[in-house]
């Protein structure tokens, strides 16, 4: 009952804001995303995500990933990249997530930015239509009574746990048009699974991080996130211009491991 209680009044209290800026957030909701990476030897990997939102518009993000990112983009960003260099990576805390996505309720209309093999890309599209079908099952979450949907989108199919005590009409990754906020999605096959953690209020930009993207659509960036991850040594030496060698041994090893590519959306 008491988290029911801290819940609803930290929604509420950032709900009843009069006067918001449109790319400002009024909240922060943390997930747990743990996903399927290798779909050939079985390799799990986790990342914690959050939702930043105001009533209008959203952005979603590895906590990890945009920490380190904002900082390699500061003014202490060629030391630390120097300190990679020179000592390696691991002091630095690096999600395994890197994509972007940011809705716009005023427009109906989806960004997703990635970074495939060094190359920031970005695409558009229209809200996706999840077309949920509500069930009468219901669990509780978090101590929050929560109502099953299921939808078929891009090659899998969904359940998701929402609860309309949090009125936000979002949920993590491209999810939407459920009438409450989304606790824990997965698909069926329990590849990806998104689990609701805990949220606070924040008021913080609900924007990508300033960088050159180049424009892409949502198809070009499948085949090219396949490409990368089928072949990444060959992707980058096309994409960069760079000629990269490697031993006769090190090629047979990639091909020994086969290819990883689990994506979400499968078309």
């Amino acid at each position: 009952m008491k988290k029911i209680l801290i819940l609803a009044v930290v929604v509420l209290q950032s709900l009843c804001v009069l006067a918001q800026k449109q790319d400002t957030s009024i909240l922060d909701c943390y997930y747990r995303l743990t996903f399927q990476k290798d779909t050939i030897d079985n390799i799990t990997a986790e990342d914690i995500m959050v939702l930043r939102l105001n009533r209008t518009k959203s952005i979603f993000f590895s906590e990890s990933t945009y920490q380190l990112d904002s900082l390699m983009l500061s003014s202490q960003g060629n030391s630390i990249r120097m300190d990679i260099l020179v000592n390696g990576s691991a002091k630095y805390d690096k999600g395994v997530v890197t994509y972007n996505v940011i809705k716009e309720q005023s427009n109906k209309t989806l960004t997703f930015a990635d970074n495939v093999g060094g190359n920031h890309v970005l695409y558009q599209e229209p809200f996706p239509q999840f077309n949920w079908k509500l069930t009468n099952e219901k669990k509780k979450i978090m101590d929050h009574l929560c109502q099953k949907a299921t939808c078929k989108f891009r090659g899998r199919t969904y359940i998701a746990w929402f609860t309309t005590e949090i009125p936000l009409n979002n949920g993590p990754w491209k999810f939407n048009g459920l009438p409450g906020l989304i606790m824990e999605v997965y698909d069926t096959g329990k590849q990806y699974h998104f689990e609701f953690l805990y949220m606070e209020r924040n008021k913080a930009n609900i924007s990508l991080l300033p960088r050159d993207y180049t424009k892409t659509t949502h198809e070009k960036y499948l085949k090219s996130l396949k490409n990368y991850i089928k072949d990444p040594v060959g992707y980058i030496a096309a994409s960069s211009g760079m000629k990269i060698s490697l031993t006769a041994n090190a090629k047979a090893k990639m091909k020994a491991k086969g290819i990883r590519y689990n994506p979400m959306e499968l078309y």
